[in-house]
C-alpha cells in the first residue's frame, strides 16, 4: 500500500473509532425516559442514530484499521480528522430532531452545529414543551463540545496522535508537557467544575434536571436553556450568580485555571486575559447600565452586568428581551461578542489573547516612535503566570487571525442586509453566531431567510474552529488529490 493511502486508511481508521463514540454519547439521553417514561416515543429517534454509528465506526475501523507500523499523522492530517468528525458530529447531532419531528432537516443541523459549537442560538420556539429528552442532548451537545472532540479523542481514544489533534481544535496551551495528560488533566477540570455547578443551581433553588442541563451549557458557555424565557424564567439572584460564575470558569482558559490552582492563584491571576476580560467588565459594565437606565429599563446594573458577562464569555444566556434595549448597550454588547473569552477555553470570539497581543503591538508602536532606533523594546505579556516574550511573527499570526475573522464577519452581515434586516439586527446576529455566543434579537428562528440560516451555521462552525483546521483540512485534500494524479 502506498504512503498516502496508509495515511488515508489511518485517518479513515480513527476517524471510524470517534463515530462509534459518539453512537455511543447518542445513547446518553436514553437515561432520562427512566424518570419520563411517557418520552418513551422518542426512543428510536436515539436508537437508531445511535446503532447506526456505532456500526458504522466499528466497521470503518475494522477494514481501515492499519496493518503494521503506519505512517505519522501531520497537522494537516489532524486537522482533516478534525473537520470531518465535527461534520458528522453535527449530522448525528440533529437525527433526533428530524426523526422527533420536532424540526426540519436544516433547522435541525442548525440546531446541532449550534449545540456542538457551544453557540446557543436555536430554531426551537416552543423549550417548555419540548420532550426533556431532547432538552438533555441539546444540553449534552453543549457539555462535549465545549470540553473539545479534539480532547475527547486524547483523553479517551486517541492518545498516539500527539499534538496535531489538539491544536487542530483551536487549542495551543499545554497544561503539562505530555500532550495526553494535559487532555485528560481538562477532562479532570471541566467535570470538578460541572459538578460543582450542579451542587450551587440545585442549592439556588433549580429543579436537578434544570440545574444538569444548565450546569452542562453553562460551563460550556454554551446558553442552551430548557426554558423558552432562559435564565430569565427564575427571576433569581441566586441563579443568575450561580450563572455568572460558571460563565466566568468555562471562559477562561484551562491552562490558567491550572496554573490558578497549581499557584495557589500567585501566577494566574497575572494572566493577561484575565487582566483585560476583568478591564472590559468594569468599563462595559457601567456604560451598559448608562444606556439601559437612560432608555428606563428596570434592574438596570443587574441585567447589565449578567449580559455584558454572557456576551464576553460566549455563553448567550440572558435575564431580559435584548430586542428592547437601546443603540448604545447593543453596540457594546456587539463589540464584546466579536471580542470574545480566553483562548483554550470553551468560549468563541476574536479571543482576550489576540486583542491584548494587538493593543500592545499598537503601544509598543507608539513607544517606539519616541525612542533612538536602536534601542530595544521589550515585547512581553503575562501568560499563564509566566512572561511570554511576543515575537513579529505572533503579532503577524493573530493580525492574520483578526482580518480574516472581521472580513468573515462583514460577509456575514451583508447578507444579513440583502436578506432585509436592519443593521442592528444583521451585525447583532452575525456577531453572536460567529463569536458561538447565541444571544439573539428575536430574528433567529424557523422563519428566517435560508440564507441566514447556512450564513449562521457556517459562522458557527469557522467560530468554532478558528478558520485554520478547515483550510489545514482543504489543502490536504487538494494537495493529496493532485499527487493521486500525478
Amino acid at each position: 500500500m502506498s504512503p498516502l493511502k496508509s495515511k488515508y486508511s489511518s485517518i479513515i481508521s480513527y476517524l471510524g473509532l470517534l463515530t462509534t463514540g459518539l453512537g455511543v454519547i447518542l445513547l446518553l439521553p436514553l437515561l432520562s425516559l427512566l424518570f419520563w417514561p411517557e418520552e418513551m416515543s422518542h426512543l428510536g429517534s436515539f436508537l437508531i442514530p445511535a446503532i447506526f454509528s456505532i456500526l458504522a465506526g466499528l466497521c470503518l475501523w475494522r477494514v481501515f484499521r492499519p496493518r503494521g507500523e503506519s505512517p505519522p499523522l501531520t497537522t494537516p492530517d489532524a486537522a482533516l480528522m478534525v473537520t470531518v468528525i465535527w461534520l458528522i458530529a453535527v449530522i448525528l447531532g440533529s437525527l433526533p430532531f428530524v426523526l422527533s419531528k420536532i424540526l426540519s432537516p436544516l433547522d435541525a443541523i442548525f440546531e446541532a452545529m449550534s449545540g456542538w459549537t457551544t453557540t446557543g442560538l436555536t430554531m426551537v420556539t416552543d423549550l417548555d414543551n419540548t420532550p426533556h429528552i431532547l432538552l438533555l442532548w441539546r444540553s449534552l451537545m453543549q457539555f462535549v463540545g465545549g470540553a473539545g472532540l479534539a480532547v475527547i479523542m486524547l483523553s479517551a481514544i486517541i492518545g498516539s496522535l500527539g499534538p496535531g489533534v489538539y491544536e487542530a481544535e483551536a487549542r495551543t496551551d499545554h497544561l503539562v508537557p505530555h500532550i495526553m495528560h494535559t487532555a485528560r488533566m481538562i477532562i479532570k477540570i471541566y467535570l470538578a467544575y460541572y459538578v460543582l455547578g450542579v451542587v450551587l443551581y440545585l442549592m439556588a433553588g433549580m429543579d436537578p434536571f434544570d440545574a444538569i442541563c444548565h450546569a452542562m451549557s453553562g460551563l460550556a458557555t454554551g446558553g442552551f436553556s430548557t426554558k423558552s424565557e432562559n435564565i430569565a424564567y427564575w427571576q433569581s439572584i441566586r441563579v443568575e450568580m450561580v450563572s455568572l460564575v460558571l460563565m466566568l470558569l468555562g471562559t477562561t482558559n484551562f491552562a490558567t485555571h491550572h496554573a490558578l490552582i497549581s499557584s495557589r492563584g500567585k501566577k494566574g491571576l497575572r494572566d493577561a486575559e484575565i487582566k483585560l476580560m476583568a478591564w472590559l467588565i468594569i468599563l462595559i459594565v457601567p456604560l451598559v447600565t448608562f444606556g439601559l437606565f437612560r432608555a428606563g429599563s428596570g434592574g438596570s446594573f443587574r441585567n447589565g452586568l449578567f449580559q455584558v458577562v454572557s456576551a464576553l464569555s460566549g455563553t448567550g444566556y440572558s435575564t431580559t428581551a435584548l430586542s428592547q434595549w437601546g443603540q448604545f448597550p447593543l453596540f457594546l454588547i456587539i463589540i464584546l461578542m466579536i471580542i470574545g473569552g480566553g483562548t483554550g477555553s470553551t468560549a468563541g470570539g476574536i479571543k482576550l489573547y489576540r486583542i491584548v497581543i494587538i493593543i500592545k503591538s499598537i503601544w509598543w508602536w507608539i513607544k517606539k516612535q519616541f525612542y533612538p532606533s536602536s534601542a530595544v523594546i521589550q515585547r512581553t505579556i503575562w501568560r499563564r503566570g509566566e512572561r511570554l516574550e511576543i515575537q513579529d511573527k505572533h503579532i503577524q499570526a493573530v493580525a492574520g487571525f483578526i482580518g480574516l475573522y472581521l472580513l468573515t464577519y462583514l460577509i456575514g452581515v451583508t447578507i444579513f442586509l440583502g436578506s432585509g434586516f436592519s443593521l442592528t439586527e444583521s451585525m447583532f446576529e452575525f456577531a453572536s453566531a460567529m463569536g458561538t455566543v447565541g444571544l439573539s434579537l428575536g430574528i433567529t428562528r424557523p422563519d428566517m431567510p435560508i440564507a441566514c440560516k447556512v450564513a449562521q451555521i457556517l459562522g458557527m462552525w469557522l467560530g468554532r474552529l478558528e478558520f485554520i483546521a478547515i483550510f489545514h483540512a482543504f489543502i490536504r485534500i487538494g494537495r493529496d488529490f493532485k499527487h493521486s494524479k500525478a
